[in-house]
């Protein structure tokens, strides 16, 4: 029964909760006891019919269910009056109620003055070290006092957390001053800086100065305020993305910039706007003299105390290169209007950037001159200037009298490079090395959009001395343009894979599928597909164009010029000649010397004028035109007795070939159709008339695999009974 009781008062326990107003929840409670005994008694009506086993015992169920329901009727009413007597006894209980607030809250006002008087506690202590010069004391109640104010950063107790911070600053001047002070006197005995009247006096003071200096710079750098009680003075918006630097190397940096601000401020000689190099090489040269003296002798300080996050190294470049950056503002805001001295400040910063980077390893992540030349008035000057100077550049590269003249290159020389093709490249290679290290791809975009129009517009430059010229095309400048185009064009294909220029085009299609998201109002994903190509795709298109159109105009002008001297030989009595029987040995016909010898000249011409892949180009274009030329304009026109068809396979086999083969292997094969043609003239008789009965059955297929039987591939049917026909000892209707 003990059981059961308590199950009932556990069960009015979860059904009420423990909130007094929640009692009305008791009649909520007794309607649905109610409802389940409702349902039970309507489930044991319809069971008793079917199941009287069951319903026994679902009887037995409800009865002691029901039992269970009027021992909680009873104790709910016990319960109720139990809470009517405490209820009643309210006003008592607030009574108590704010007698225990009051406790707490006097209890609270205790800990709070306790918790004052102990920071007092830690002033005092503080202020006796520092009389008694107790430095290592001093520093270690400050770095308590310290902690204190970063536990409290997260109170509500606002007065309480500013009275902790404005004592932490006071004792933080105070200590500074102090050490500052002797900090400054142990680094004149360290003859710090190392530069002047003391570039040699590195290593000349005592170990026991050395030992003093690192025990004060590890004072200071547990001197250091929070990072978030702290507002650092910006005198410039430039100067935001500058951290701090820590106490030991600022107070190293201030002698040097005591030095930088006197040589290169006010009136003095050293202050040249005409010279900016002057400043940047002067605080390369201090990074240079004095970095490995504090990684060696600063940042082991910072890792013994647990200020491995710390690189000392770093932060003294960047409170110097801080330095470089403000006088760089400064200067930009009066060169601006001068372009010949913004330019040339430009290119200072830019090789000052490129030295730190690249020699000196600044982290990329900290900033340096490049982005103050990023503001967006400097950039539009900057961009402009690059512009005008490249369009200056590009006119005294095309107008110099050595521009078409090569350049002597055993790495190169089969490409013929010229003097304005390399001096183009260098052109573009001299941007690319002023933006690369510009950290927004948008401002790298837009320099590159410049060296396409730069490309774009050598180009058309290039056309128009074409246009200029009416010389026969092997003998003027057009090979030496080919050359300089093709170079160009080949170069740009091996840029447009490098990881520079790779991660442009993958901006560059980025950009271009916002904007196609933005206009048309589709998710940015579904327009980025998978990037393939290169940013010079476009230019290289069209260069390789004009190189292809060029090849192809001096292909023909010399296939012309070997064409006017082909008359004699074209219309030679080729149906009268003597057959090899009738003649001691064969040479070449005597009315093709002309034509043969002309084309051996221009293909040395060629092969002198042109670079080696363009030869390539333009001998196999000359080779199909020849091709197709001796079959249409000697054989098919001609008829050859058995004496012109073996001097026209001597001429084809032992002087056209062997032409060619000065600078290919197997030349034949690019003779598909002369070649072809020899055998059909020269097949015997009784092979040839079978050859034409076959020929003429009509069916195609069973005439190319009759023409493959005897090598050849080239020719239709149709054509090779053409070729036969021209034979004066066949009968051919």
């Amino acid at each position: 029964m003990s059981d059961m009781k308590q199950k009932i008062i556990q069960k009015f326990n979860v059904e009420l909760g423990s909130d007094l107003k929640g009692l009305e929840k008791i009649y909520e409670f007794h309607q649905r006891l109610n409802l389940q005994k409702n349902e039970i008694e309507k489930s044991l009506s319809m069971a008793s019919s079917e199941a009287p086993s069951k319903v026994k015992v679902v009887i037995q169920s409800v009865e002691r269910i029901s039992i269970e329901f009027e021992q909680l009727g009873k104790c709910s009413e016990k319960f109720r009056s139990s809470i009517q007597e405490i209820t009643s006894e309210k006003g008592s209980n607030l009574d108590i109620q704010e007698i225990i607030n009051t406790i707490s809250y006097l209890d609270k006002s205790l800990a709070y003055l306790h918790f004052i008087k102990y920071v007092e506690n830690i002033s005092d202590e503080i202020q006796a070290s520092l009389a008694a010069n107790d430095d290592e004391s001093t520093i270690s109640l400050y770095t308590n006092l310290t902690d204190i104010s970063c536990q409290l950063q997260l109170s509500t107790c606002h007065y309480l957390v500013n009275y902790v911070r404005d004592t932490l600053h006071f004792w933080h001047n105070l200590i500074k001053d102090k050490l500052s002070k002797e900090y400054n006197d142990i680094l004149k005995a360290l003859k710090w800086p190392f530069c002047g009247n003391n570039s040699n006096a590195i290593n000349t003071y005592t170990p026991e100065t050395l030992t003093k200096f690192k025990i004060l710079t590890e004072y200071l750098l547990h001197l250091q305020l929070p990072a978030d009680s702290t507002k650092p003075v910006v005198t410039s918006v430039l100067l935001t993305d500058f951290t701090p630097v820590s106490l030991p190397i600022s107070l190293m940096v201030r002698p040097l910039r005591q030095r930088f601000i006197y040589h290169f401020k006010g009136s003095k000689l050293t202050n040249r706007q005409d010279k900016p190099e002057w400043f940047f090489t002067q605080i390369l040269t201090w990074i240079k003299d004095h970095v490995q003296w504090v990684q060696k002798n600063v940042q082991p300080v910072a890792n013994s105390i647990g200020f491995n996050h710390m690189d000392m190294k770093v932060e003294f470049m960047q409170a110097l290169v801080q330095l470089a950056v403000e006088k760089l503002h400064s200067e930009l805001s009066v060169v601006q209007y001068d372009d010949a001295l913004f330019a040339h400040l430009v290119d200072e910063a830019l090789g000052f950037e490129r030295e730190l980077r690249d020699t000196l390893l600044y982290p990329p992540t900290q900033p340096a001159t490049v982005f103050v030349l990023t503001q967006a008035h400097i950039f539009v000057k900057w961009i402009n200037t690059e512009k005008k100077y490249a369009t200056e550049k590009m006119d005294a590269i095309l107008s110099s009298s050595t521009a078409w003249k090569r350049i002597l290159n055993s790495d190169a020389d089969d490409m013929k490079v010229t003097e304005c093709a390399d001096a183009f490249l260098s052109l573009l290679t001299t941007i690319s090395d002023r933006y690369k290290h510009l950290p927004q791809p948008g401002h790298r975009l837009q320099f590159l959009e410049l060296q396409l129009e730069q490309i774009d517009d050598w180009r058309i430059r290039l056309l128009q001395l074409l246009h200029e010229t009416h010389e026969d095309p092997l003998t003027s400048l057009m090979p030496c343009i080919l050359n300089t185009l093709h170079y160009v064009a080949t170069v740009l294909e091996e840029w447009g894979v490098t990881v520079h220029f790779l991660q442009l085009y993958f901006f560059k299609k980025q950009f271009e599928a916002v904007e196609s998201a933005t206009l048309e109002g589709s998710d940015m994903t579904e327009s980025v597909g998978e990037v393939e190509g290169s940013v010079f795709d476009d230019a290289v298109a069209l260069l390789r164009r004009l190189e292809k159109e060029l090849i192809n105009e001096i292909s023909d002008s010399v296939a012309l010029d070997v064409k006017a001297r082909s008359r004699p030989y074209r219309t030679d009595k080729w149906f009268a000649m003597q057959s090899v029987k009738e003649v001691v040995s064969l040479s070449v016909t005597s009315s093709g010397y002309s034509m043969f010898q002309e084309l051996a000249t221009k293909l040395n011409l060629l092969y002198d004028a042109l670079a080696l892949p363009l030869f390539n180009q333009a001998w196999k274009s000359l080779a199909s035109q020849f091709d197709q030329f001796l079959l249409e304009e000697v054989v098919l026109v001609n008829h050859f007795n058995t004496g012109g068809a073996e001097q026209l396979e001597y001429d084809i086999f032992r002087n056209l070939f062997p032409l060619f083969g000065l600078y290919i292997n197997k030349p034949e094969s690019y003779f598909p159709l002369i070649k072809e043609a020899c055998i059909l003239l020269n097949i015997l008789l009784g092979s040839a008339m079978l050859l034409i009965e076959a020929l003429n059955n009509d069916d195609e297929t069973a005439g190319k695999e009759i023409l493959a039987d005897i090598g050849i591939h080239k020719m239709s049917p149709e054509l090779a009974l053409k070729v036969l026909g021209t034979r004066t000892d066949i009968t051919y209707v």
